[in-house]
């Protein structure tokens, strides 16, 4: 095993038990948006234990993916649904909560198979999660040093911004990297994107820490 599998397959998903340790310890002292984010991060890492132990036994578990990127979109939208504060948000999450899985259904039972990977849908969810974290970085006070060090929104949203951001090209050309990329340069986008991930959740890890810090 190498060290980059390693980084790739076994400690960036163990990373996620940061936020999820610490969003346990301090559920009481959490905001709902915040459960909602801890919850999102308990059945990731469940997904990414099976899609780690599929790989293991040399299964394609591009399948899996198809799956937690309905998952992830509504997800994501649930927490958001409960971080913003306004009957818009509510609307527009729900919208989408309902008709993303609808078109991902649809694209992989017509369009594209799902043991390939997912292109047509999963830089949709990409751009989505990036509009409502603008959004919300936009339109939540001033962007004072200290101010946006403590509130665990801004966090949440920076990260989910960083990684979505810095991940879209990938999974808009995810399949022909997989098909023509040489192993080095292969390895060399999913370190990046492992590290990005690692990141995000470094970032929520520090927004449940200023949350429960102010409660």
């Amino acid at each position: 095993m190498t060290i980059s599998h390693l980084y790739d397959a076994y400690i960036v998903p163990a990373s996620t038990l940061l936020p999820i340790v610490a969003g346990l310890v301090w559920y009481t002292k959490l905001s709902k948006a915040t459960h909602a984010l801890i919850i999102y991060l308990c059945i990731a890492l469940v997904i990414n234990i099976w899609g780690i132990v599929l790989a293991s036994h040399h299964q394609n578990n591009l399948p899996l993916l198809h799956f937690y990127t309905m998952f992830e979109l509504v997800a994501v939208m649930w927490y958001y649904k409960r971080a913003f504060a306004s009957r818009w948000a509510k609307r527009w999450t729900t919208i989408l909560m309902i008709v993303y899985p609808i078109y991902c259904v649809i694209n992989f039972t017509f369009f594209q198979s799902i043991y390939e990977f997912n292109t047509y849908t999963r830089p949709l969810e990409a751009i989505i999660i990036i509009v409502f974290s603008v959004i919300y970085l936009a339109g939540h006070g001033e962007f004072d040093h200290k101010k946006s060090i403590n509130n665990a929104g801004r966090w949440v949203a920076s990260g989910f911004l960083l990684y979505f951001c810095s991940s879209l090209f990938q999974f808009i050309f995810s399949n022909e990297i997989s098909h023509y990329a040489s192993k080095d340069v292969k390895h060399l986008i999913w370190n990046l994107h492992a590290t990005f991930v690692l990141i995000m959740y470094i970032f929520f890890f520090v927004a449940i820490k200023h949350e429960r810090g102010k409660r």
